[in-house]
């Protein structure tokens, strides 16, 4: 009776696995097949795009970023087929999009730097410093503080435990590495979280208004392609800052974030 009732659990345990399996499977088949179709239709631009139908090759590239969302190498194609239409804006912004995702990419950054020269954009060089906590977006600085914060918590509890653990100078030196790359990390977060609020101009002929009104004088033209920062928002307008010291208001439908709210 023993061997039977073994069995027939063995059997019925074997019956939930499979059942669960195939339930599994079920679900995640459409997942599956929705990636494949993106695979086929960012193919499908790449081709549009070698053939120089660089509208239809967007097109392609913008309902794969509908089913699958932004990668930087998607952001970088779709940039390259914006910068042969001679559409700045969307250019610029789909460079600097990728290059947000991808910081070390050489191939976006050379991209973004020969389309700031053909189109007559070349910013003013970022500090030595910022230039570095550039090279790791807001997620990396934050796992990386995440992780110096985590080590220097255990490092302190292990010792609560285990008093004679790593005694001497080693305990020091540890403790004190854990805790320049939180000091580290946190500088990058800071600096990254200001970069959150960057965006590009992408409406030729924008001018910049003293105010966020529609009668509202207009102070000065912004390019577009231009990087900005987005202070604030009022109503329909958005009040940007140029590297150059310049402030005004201009239509939010003139300016997209670099990194999107969704």
């Amino acid at each position: 009776m023993n061997v039977l009732t073994s069995l027939k659990s063995h059997r019925t345990l074997m019956h939930f696995f499979f059942a669960g399996t195939l339930a599994l499977l079920i679900c995640l088949f459409p997942v599956i097949a929705e990636s494949g179709q993106g695979n086929d239709l960012f193919a499908s631009g790449n081709q549009a795009y070698a053939e120089g139908k660089y509208d239809e090759a967007i097109s392609y590239y913008k309902a794969v970023m509908e089913q699958e969302g932004y990668s930087a190498s998607l952001l970088y194609n779709m940039a390259n087929a914006y910068y042969q239409k001679k559409n700045i804006g969307q250019a610029i912004l789909n460079y600097e999009r990728a290059l947000y995702l991808d910081p070390k990419n050489a191939d976006i950054q050379a991209n973004l730097s020969l389309a700031r020269k053909d189109f007559g954009l070349i910013p003013e060089p970022a500090p030595m410093w910022q230039t570095a906590f550039n090279l790791l977006n807001l997620n990396w600085w934050t796992l990386l503080a995440s992780g110096a914060l985590g080590a220097f918590s255990f490092l302190y509890l292990i010792r609560g435990i285990r008093p004679r653990f790593l005694t001497g100078s080693s305990f020091k030196v540890i403790a004190t590495v854990c805790l320049l790359f939180f000091i580290v990390s946190g500088t990058g977060i800071f600096v990254q979280y200001g970069n959150m609020s960057r965006g590009v101009v992408t409406r030729n002929g924008t001018h910049l208004l003293v105010s966020p009104f529609d009668s509202a004088a207009s102070s000065s033209s912004i390019k577009d392609g231009k990087v900005v920062q987005m202070a604030r928002i009022y109503k329909d307008y958005v009040l940007v800052k140029g590297p150059n010291g310049k402030s005004g208001w201009i239509q939010k439908d003139a300016i997209e974030p670099i990194v999107p709210s969704s």
